[in-house]
């Protein structure tokens, strides 16, 4: 990511700390580092409710959470300032601001007053509603937001599911109850008296026992002894199988699956429309960028053009991205080259040695073209020279 220039400090110390906060909480290690500090409070906050299970000592558990509160209260700050109004819009931002404001009157309420049990409990749920702050990394982890994207998106197909699901579930509970929970030869053995009672002795309770089909869970404790004392009953529990552990749940999957793939191609299309602003964004500032190092204005740069303005941009340097743009090796780029081969590195999330790769292929196509018809050229004279007489 490319940073502007920080404003001089002397037109203005809160322009600078604007800039400066902006740079700070864009930068890609800063989200990094606060992932990896949410990661670790989690990770405390499991360890500490289990040690609470086990009645061991937590005192370690308040310093480690004043130094979280720390980071967080500073990243706070941080995104406060860089974004100042605008934060107010970042649905994160808030929530953390929340969890931030309540952990200080935790810190504080803590120690004016005793806890009871009640308010121990209390704080301590309060306490484990910081986990959801987890989910922020998932947009840090492309893979991830997609699956979670898919998902949230597939929520209108799952409901329906759902419905459809209990809808079956609900028929074939009915039935189990004119089948099996009224049958008196069930009702009479032993074994299958048991599984009556414990499966099947009301419609909520064979409704549940029912979504066991769904996901195969065990379910041939339940159908075997009842079918050999009913052989009938294996009608029933095929059709339920069939038609909720096979059909259905295939027909779920399949739905879900072409959901996630529209979803991709949106995921596409979207970053097909970001990827033209941002080019129509960086192109003014590629060009002006080339003008610069263009001292001669001549259309070209050289190299000793590119090192006269050497400077980092983390391990590139403009010497390195001369070589890069100068495929041909030789020795110069024009504009074309320059603007072409800097939005190749900067949108496309390829390296650059296939760029390279398919610049040589295209220079290599466009060579081969020319020596074709130079040797039609040439084929035609010798031709031509051949046939005139002597």
């Amino acid at each position: 990511m490319t940073f502007k220039a920080l404003p001089p400090i002397e037109k203005g110390f809160w322009p600078f700390l604007t800039a400066l906060c902006k740079r700070v909480t864009k930068n890609y290690w800063f989200e990094c580092i606060i992932s990896l500090v949410i990661v670790a409070n989690s990770a405390m906050l499991g360890v500490e409710s289990q040690m609470s299970m086990e009645n061991q000592n937590l005192d370690w558990a308040g310093q480690a959470e004043a130094c979280f509160l720390f980071i967080y209260t500073i990243e706070c700050i941080l995104r406060a300032i860089a974004e100042r109004w605008g934060a107010l819009r970042d649905g994160w931002f808030i929530f953390d601001v929340i969890l931030v404001i309540s952990a200080y009157v935790e810190q504080i309420y803590a120690l004016a007053y005793d806890f009871s049990d009640q308010q121990v409990m209390v704080l301590r749920a309060m306490r484990l509603i910081r986990l959801v702050r987890t989910f922020r990394m998932i947009k840090q982890i492309r893979s991830i937001w997609r699956l979670v994207y898919g998902l949230v998106n597939s929520c209108q197909t799952m409901i329906s599911t759902y419905a459809l699901l209990f809808l079956v579930l609900y028929v074939f509970g009915v039935l189990a109850l004119e089948l099996i929970s009224n049958d008196e030869i069930l009702q009479n053995n032993e074994e299958t008296r048991e599984i009556l009672s414990d499966n099947f002795s009301s419609l909520g309770v064979t409704m549940i026992t029912l979504t066991q089909f769904a996901t195969l869970d065990s379910i041939a404790d339940i159908y075997l002894p009842l079918t050999k004392q009913q052989p009938y009953l294996a009608i029933y529990f095929f059709l339920l199988m069939a038609i909720v552990s096979i059909s259905l749940m295939n027909l779920v999957t399949a739905v879900i699956v072409e959901g996630a793939l529209e979803h991709a191609r949106q995921d596409r299309e979207e970053e097909q429309k970001l990827a033209l602003v941002t080019t129509k964004q960086m192109l003014p500032e590629i060009v002006s960028l080339f003008d610069m190092v263009d001292a001669d204005a001549s259309g070209e740069i050289i190299l000793e053009e590119m090192r006269e303005h050497e400077y980092g941009y983390g391990k590139l340097f403009y010497g390195e991205l001369f070589e890069i743009l100068d495929v041909d090796n030789s020795g110069k780029v024009n504009r074309e080259e320059f603007v072409e081969g800097l939005l190749n590195i900067f949108l496309r999330e390829v390296p650059v040695s296939a760029l390279q790769m398919i610049k040589m292929l295209r220079l290599l196509r466009e060579t081969m073209s020319k020596v074709q018809v130079d040797m039609e050229v040439m084929k035609q004279a010798v031709g031509a020279a051949l046939l005139t007489p002597r």
